[in-house]
């Protein structure tokens, strides 16, 4: 029997009660609010235009520009990820300024991986998993994609299990390396793509990666300084863990945390370079170490300021706090 004469228990972990703070995190209502004026429609891209370009070019450079874009889903394919971190944020009660941006970053996540589907079909309806090969090339190239996928599985189930290990700003200040990138890179590509559909949508999703990298400031300005050791350590090693998980996309595969086939990275190669040959703008090896190097430089500065140790990344050569190998289980995936 319940005694309606007191107010009641709340289970834990549940999204009741309500709340509503529109005080705390200033910066993030602001952020809130942009996000909601800069929404755009990936449906206003000329898809149809798209297909009768790709209809002038060689088959292998549609391949590739497929293949690449279907790489890049596994990252973006973030919309559950977000998803997840908003169910949590309001099981977790967290300030109604994050739980509300959280939503925005959900949105374009979804809108990203739409992009993702919707260029690679118009490259070639059917890559990955519904096309005939024509040769070895063309097999590795499904192959690679897949792998890629495979390894996506293998961090969902991680990803589910972080909301037991960490706190909340850990887990959302983890994604600062890989967000200080996508900023660099996109807005490259979008300045070095040919083919007009790709520097519009490029342009657009750097817009929304500049959005939520600026996030990752607001959390490191609100909850690093009332961190304390043990946590800015976690810190430390989610920032490696973010570079190790995203450098399959944007710089090259490091072997401690992929399993994939061992000539990846060769038929990769070989696929990004037939993209950039069909215009897509897809930055070189040298081009994406730069832009990871202007990352590290970028929230290196950032976290140091509240005594956050910077990983060592030796793919890099750069220096830093010594970090133990990075497994699956603290692989934060986030993009």
């Amino acid at each position: 029997m319940y005694d309606y004469s007191d107010d009641p228990e709340f289970p834990p972990e549940s999204i009741y009660p309500l709340d509503w703070d529109f005080e705390t995190s200033p910066q993030t209502w602001r952020l809130y609010s942009r996000a909601k004026r800069e929404q755009w429609d990936e449906d206003r891209v000329d898809w149809a235009k798209l297909e009768e370009i790709a209809s002038g070019l060689e088959r292998k450079q549609r391949l590739g520009v497929a293949y690449w874009w279907c790489v890049l889903a596994t990252f973006d394919n973030a919309a559950p990820v977000f998803g997840y971190a908003m169910v949590k944020s309001h099981e977790r009660h967290i300030p109604t300024a994050y739980r509300s941006f959280i939503s925005t970053i959900t949105f374009d996540e979804n809108r990203h991986c739409m992009v993702c589907g919707r260029a690679s079909h118009c490259m070639f309806k059917g890559f990955p998993r519904g096309f005939k090969p024509q040769d070895d090339l063309e097999r590795k190239a499904a192959r690679n994609v897949l792998w890629t996928w495979y390894n996506g599985a293998r961090y969902w189930n991680a990803y589910k299990e972080a909301y037991n290990k960490y706190t909340f700003d850990v887990l959302l200040t983890s994604f600062m390396m890989g967000e200080a990138a996508a900023t660099t890179i996109f807005s490259e590509m979008g300045d070095g793509a040919k083919i007009p559909q790709f520097k519009q949508v490029f342009r657009q999703i750097s817009l929304d990666e500049t959005r939520h990298y600026a996030f990752t400031h607001v959390l490191l300005q609100d909850n690093l300084p009332k961190m304390d050791e043990s946590r800015k350590k976690m810190v430390t090693k989610q920032i490696r863990a973010g570079f190790i998980f995203l450098s399959l996309i944007m710089y090259r595969p490091p072997k401690d945390f992929w399993r994939l086939p061992h000539d990846y990275e060769e038929v990769h190669f070989k696929m990004e370079d037939l993209a950039r040959d069909a215009g897509l703008g897809v930055p070189t090896l040298e081009e994406k170490e730069k832009a990871w190097r202007d990352a590290v430089l970028r929230v290196g500065a950032a976290v140091s300021k509240y005594g956050v140790k910077f990983p060592e990344i030796p793919e890099l050569g750069i220096s830093g706090e010594e970090v133990e190998r990075v497994s699956e289980d603290d692989v934060i995936p986030v993009f």
